[in-house]
């Protein structure tokens, strides 16, 4: 089990060209008018702790999740709202590591922020009425079940800190502190187990949810989950919610995808094991309707100007949703996709793009039905990206599918 844990760890590196495209491709298709990863992986030295929690998947194929209290059920697929362009949304905002300026100097990264950056960007959203909400707010929120308060220029927002760095303790939460934010933690274990000299111990990770602030999955060692099997990953997902809970304190119900990357067996065996959202890496605020574990994340690196800031923060979702695939399915050879967006819409105003390059698409401004061809991709995943400008507002949404891999790929 040792050797596979650093095999997944190996092969995180493999994907980090593709993360660094989409962040890339973020930034520099931001809109103009503001009205969106991966953190190295850690832990290659665990400890025998990580061999003796870690469940051996081969050994339980049929065990669902013991923390689970019931299946959550599956979820329908919406219809699109016809006030979606007032619908702001909820924008969540996703760090890996809030750094000192000679740390960063030390070892740069673009996916550290340094703390007068985050101060400034903490500051930034304070000033316009930014109030932090948690995952449980945000779930019945794009189910309809709950209003949030937009009232008075009030904006809700989720704060997200990935992989379980102890810079949250020493620098974000006293910024979070002073603004009276309340941040979300997605970790996954094996790190902290680890006892790497920048990951969270134990106890900090019991006081940081004591203050509360919210403590979530990212998996059990984050890996890329379309290379592995649904045995595998029922117990990253299983495994990383029961240590969370017996080690933290913690009562685990949402999960971040390490990378964005998910299948569609990630969804179907994350509401079986009692999960109840689970975030990606893709552009836009959560509207009502939004499906709950495809959360839209936005990854904020070390290149983001006060103007990016904003421009991700106040970024406008177009509402997306699959007919005729799952999300994160695997297709074989070239696919025809059916989507469905917002009816009445001018063709003109669409540009379709898998990662930068431009799509064939049709659309029905009747039916709101769009389709596209997507073709295989060597890197095993497709992300197709629909933008739609109106006004001078542009709105987006993204849709991720994997590939079979060939013999010739």
């Amino acid at each position: 089990m040792y050797s596979r844990f650093k095999a997944y760890l190996f092969l995180t590196g493999l994907v980090f060209t593709v993360i660094g495209v989409l962040a890339w491709f973020q930034s520099r298709m931001a809109p103009v008018d503001p009205t969106p990863g991966p953190a190295p992986a850690h832990g290659a030295n665990a400890s025998e702790d990580v061999n003796r929690l870690i469940s051996v998947t081969e050994e339980r194929p049929n065990e669902s999740s013991a923390a689970s209290a019931a299946v959550i059920p599956p979820v329908a697929v919406s219809e699109i709202p016809a006030n979606w362009r007032d619908d702001l949304g909820v924008p969540v905002l996703c760090y890996h590591q809030i750094v000192t300026e000679e740390q960063y100097r030390e070892r740069p990264t673009p996916y550290a922020v340094t703390v007068a950056q985050f101060k400034a960007q903490m500051q930034w959203l304070a000033e316009r009425n930014f109030y932090t909400v948690m995952p449980d707010d945000l779930v019945a929120y794009v189910k309809g079940e709950k209003k949030l308060d937009f009232s008075n220029g009030r904006r809700p927002i989720m704060i997200t800190f990935d992989d379980g760095n102890n810079d949250f303790v020493r620098h974000a939460q006293k910024v979070l502190d002073q603004y009276k934010f309340k941040g979300v933690l997605y970790i996954y274990p094996t790190y902290i187990l680890a006892r790497k000299e920048r990951s969270l111990t134990w106890a900090e990770i019991q006081a940081v949810r004591k203050a509360g602030h919210a403590i979530e999955s990212h998996t059990m060692w984050h890996p890329m989950l379309n290379t592995m099997t649904d045995v595998e990953q029922r117990a990253q997902f299983a495994d990383s919610k029961k240590i969370l809970n017996e080690k933290a304190g913690a009562n685990v119900r949402h999960l971040a995808y390490p990378f964005g990357i998910y299948t569609a067996s990630s969804i179907n065996l994350l509401r079986e094991t009692g999960y109840h959202s689970a975030a990606t890496t893709f552009y836009g605020a959560n509207q009502v309707g939004e499906h709950p574990y495809l959360l839209r994340r936005y990854l904020i690196v070390k290149s983001d100007n006060e103007k990016i800031f904003a421009q991700k923060t106040l970024a406008r979702s177009l509402p997306l949703r699959l007919v005729n695939s799952e999300p994160g399915a695997v297709l074989s050879g070239v696919t025809d996709i059916a989507l469905r967006v917002p009816a009445g819409l001018d063709r003109t105003g669409f540009r379709v793009r898998v990662f930068s390059t431009p799509q064939n698409f049709s659309y029905d401004p009747k039916t709101g039905n769009l389709n596209v061809t997507v073709k295989p991709s060597k890197k095993r995943l497709s992300v197709l990206e629909i933008l739609y400008k109106e006004k001078g507002i542009e709105y987006r949404a993204n849709a991720l599918f994997n590939h079979r891999k060939t013999a010739a790929g």
